[in-house]
C-alpha cells in the first residue's frame, strides 16, 4: 500500500492506494460519532472510476503525542474493522478494510445505494399515506435477519461475541433500488471482542431516543435492546409516532409517575449523559424510559393491524426477558404475519417506493434528503406522458392508516391522513 495522499483533503486528492487501485476524495461528509472525519471516495482501477465508498478516517499527530480523542478514535477504527471480519452477512454493510492516509488513519465501507428508512418516511409523510403493512413486515424481518445473524457470531474460537449494534435507528437502515435492506453501521456496537474497548453511552447527540431503557439506564445489555430499538424504529415507520416523544405529556408529568428510587436512578443517568457530552434529547428519553407505561404503549399501537400491534407490544416490554427471545424468533413472527399477507418480494417493495415517489410529486422538492440517496424512478416517469391517466387513488386492503397525533417528530406539510 503506497502514502501518496496529500495532507489537504480537497477534492480529487489521491487519499491513499492499494495494489493497483487508488481513492480519490469525493465529498467531504462532517464528524463521526467518535471524533473521527467521515467522507465520500472513489476508487479508480484499471477499468476506470468505480462506485463511490465511505470512508472514516482520524487524524494521526505529527511530533506530538495524539490526544485522548485521536487514540479513543483510532482504537474505535481499528476495532470496527476487525469486528467487520465476523459480519459478512448480505444485509449488512460491508467494511472495505482500514487504510494508511498521510498523517491518518480510515476505513473504507461500503457506500449503500437507496433510501434510509429516515426518508422514506418523509416521503410517506409527504405524500400523505404511509407504507402498507406488508412493507414494513418485509423491510424489519430484514433488519431482523441481519441482528440476528450479528447476536449469534462467535470468535475463531467459537467463543460468542455478544455483539450488541447499539444503534439501530432509521438513519442506519436503507431500502436498496433493487428492494434489498441494509444494516449499515457497526461503528458503535458492543462486543467481546477480544482487545475491544470499554464505552458507556458510545451515541451520537440525537440518537439516544432509539435505545433501549437498559442502555439510556446504564444497566447490562444484550441483543434484545437491539430489538427495542428496532421496535422503536418500526413504530415511527409505521404510523410516525414515537413511545420517547408522543407529544400529549411533559416531563413534569413523567416525574409525577415515578417512584424515590425512579427518580434517582434517572439522575443518575441522566449526569453519565452529561458527562459523555450528550444533548437534552438524551435526558427527555432517558426519563420516558423509566416512565412509560404499558397504555402508554397502547397509545402508540392505536391503528396499527392488530398482528403488528401483539409484536410490537412484545418488543416494548420493559423487561428484556419478556420480549422476544431472540431476533431470529423476531424475524419468524414478522415473516409469518407477511405470509398471511400474501406474497411479497423486494420488487414489490420498490413498487410501492416508487409509487410513494410518485404519489408525493411537487411535495418532493420540501424534502431535505440526502445527496447519496435516490436510485428510484416515481412509477409515473415509466410511463409516456401522453399515455398518463388520471385515476382515482386506490388503497392496498394492508395500507395502515394511522393518523399521528400532534407533535409528530417529521411533520412536513399535512400528516398522512386514516
Amino acid at each position: 500500500m503506497s502514502d501518496d495522499s496529500d495532507p489537504r483533503l480537497t477534492e480529487g486528492v489521491v487519499l491513499f492506494s492499494q495494489g493497483d487501485t487508488t481513492y480519490f476524495l469525493f465529498q467531504i461528509l462532517g464528524e463521526g460519532r467518535n471524533g473521527e472525519r467521515i467522507l465520500y471516495a472513489r476508487p479508480r482501477t484499471p477499468a476506470g472510476l468505480q462506485g463511490k465508498v465511505l470512508v472514516k478516517y482520524v487524524a494521526l499527530p505529527q511530533g506530538a503525542a495524539p490526544s485522548e480523542n485521536q487514540q479513543h478514535a483510532r482504537v474505535r477504527l481499528e476495532e470496527e474493522v476487525r469486528l467487520a471480519r465476523f459480519l459478512q452477512h448480505p444485509n449488512i454493510a460491508r467494511v472495505l478494510g482500514l487504510f494508511e492516509m498521510k498523517h491518518a488513519l480510515c476505513v473504507a465501507s461500503e457506500c449503500v445505494d437507496g433510501f434510509t428508512l429516515d426518508s422514506l418516511l418523509a416521503i410517506a409523510q409527504a405524500r400523505g399515506r404511509y407504507f402498507s403493512e406488508a412493507f414494513v413486515l418485509y423491510v424489519f424481518a430484514e433488519v431482523a435477519a441481519a441482528l440476528a445473524y450479528a447476536h449469534a457470531r462467535t470468535d475463531d474460537a467459537g467463543i460468542p461475541l455478544n455483539i450488541v449494534n447499539r444503534d439501530v435507528n432509521p438513519m442506519r437502515i436503507r431500502l436498496t433500488p433493487r428492494g434489498g435492506v441494509k444494516l449499515t453501521d457497526f461503528g458503535v456496537a458492543f462486543s467481546r471482542l477480544a482487545g475491544r474497548i470499554a464505552t458507556t453511552l458510545p451515541r451520537p447527540k440525537g440518537d439516544v431516543i432509539y435505545s433501549s431503557p437498559e442502555l439510556l439506564l446504564g444497566e447490562d445489555i444484550d441483543g434484545r435492546a437491539d430489538m427495542f430499538s428496532l421496535g422503536l424504529t418500526m413504530l415511527e415507520f409505521a404510523t410516525g409516532r414515537h413511545l420517547y416523544d408522543p407529544g400529549n405529556l411533559k416531563l413534569s408529568d413523567l416525574e409525577a409517575r415515578m417512584s424515590e428510587e425512579e427518580r434517582r436512578r434517572v439522575l443518575k443517568a441522566t449526569v453519565r449523559s452529561m458527562d459523555a457530552g450528550l444533548t437534552s434529547l438524551a435526558e427527555d428519553a432517558i426519563c420516558w424510559a423509566m416512565a412509560y407505561r404499558p397504555l402508554d404503549v397502547d397509545v402508540a399501537v392505536l391503528g396499527v393491524p392488530e398482528q403488528l400491534r401483539a409484536i410490537l407490544r412484545k418488543l416494548f416490554h420493559r423487561k428484556p426477558s419478556e420480549r422476544f427471545e431472540t431476533a431470529a424468533d423476531l424475524e419468524n413472527a414478522l415473516r409469518v404475519r407477511l405470509a398471511e399477507l400474501g406474497p411479497f418480494s423486494a420488487a414489490d417493495a420498490v413498487a410501492e417506493v416508487e409509487q410513494a415517489l410518485s404519489d408525493a410529486g411537487d411535495a418532493m422538492e420540501e424534502l431535505n434528503l440526502l445527496d447519496d440517496e435516490g436510485g428510484f424512478i416515481p412509477a409515473d416517469w415509466r410511463a409516456h406522458p401522453d399515455q398518463v391517466e388520471t385515476q382515482p387513488e386506490t388503497r392496498n386492503e394492508d395500507e395502515l392508516t394511522t393518523d399521528p397525533r400532534p407533535g409528530a417528530r417529521r411533520a412536513v406539510k399535512a400528516l398522512p391522513t386514516a
